[in-house]
């Protein structure tokens, strides 16, 4: 593809998910995306093949990014509560880094095919089990209390996946503080809870 094929491509995908995270997939249209983008509904196709194809572009971006911002850190050699609060510090980051994207991948991947479905929930569980292993570490060495691992690791991504619905840049709390305000009141509440 050629350097003006491939930015043509990324301005399909800004406007895809601009609108997509204002109003949901289904309720966008190709013609709503061409006309974001002043162009004719057909001359879109010769850049997508469906809008679905767009929707899972967008999905596999953000789930990159959260792979990219969480995998170095738990292969790295940090004790266990320092790896888990980066981990959660670089989920916040990515989430802050492009709300667009992530209210997408948080909702939006309920209207992909279902093979696609499928792939999409075999990659969330997979980021949901370094989470799960890092929780569990955490339990093992006497860091939290003996609470559920799994309800204590969907408690923490669930606490920071909705950042989304009121963060905004320049606001009152940066990234950083959110993250740190974050593990501040989950590790203290797990550290005394008992199952």
């Amino acid at each position: 593809m050629s350097s003006q094929g491939v930015q043509r491509r990324n301005e399909v995908l800004e406007a895809a998910e601009r609108l997509f995270s204002l109003r949901g997939f289904e309720a966008t249209s190709v013609r709503d995306i061409a006309e974001a983008l002043e162009i004719q509904a057909g001359s879109l196709y010769t850049h997508i093949e469906t809008k679905e194809d767009l929707l899972w572009e967008i999905l596999d971006n953000a789930a990159n990014r959260f792979f990219e911002a969480a995998r170095p850190i738990v292969a790295s050699d940090l004790v266990t509560i320092e790896k888990l609060k980066r981990a959660i510090a670089a989920h916040v980051q990515v989430i802050t880094g492009s709300a667009s994207a992530a209210s997408i991948y948080m909702t939006e991947w309920r209207h992909l095919s279902e093979t696609r479905r499928k792939e999409f929930a075999a990659r969330r569980d997979e980021y949901e089990q370094m989470f799960r292993g890092m929780v569990h570490d955490a339990i093992r060495e006497g860091i939290f209390g003996d609470v559920d691992e799994k309800f204590a690791t969907l408690m923490i991504l669930s606490s920071v996946n909705w950042i989304y619905q009121w963060y905004r840049p320049g606001g009152p709390m940066t990234p950083e503080e959110i993250s740190r305000k974050i593990t501040d009141l989950l590790f203290n509440g797990l550290k005394r809870a008992t199952a």
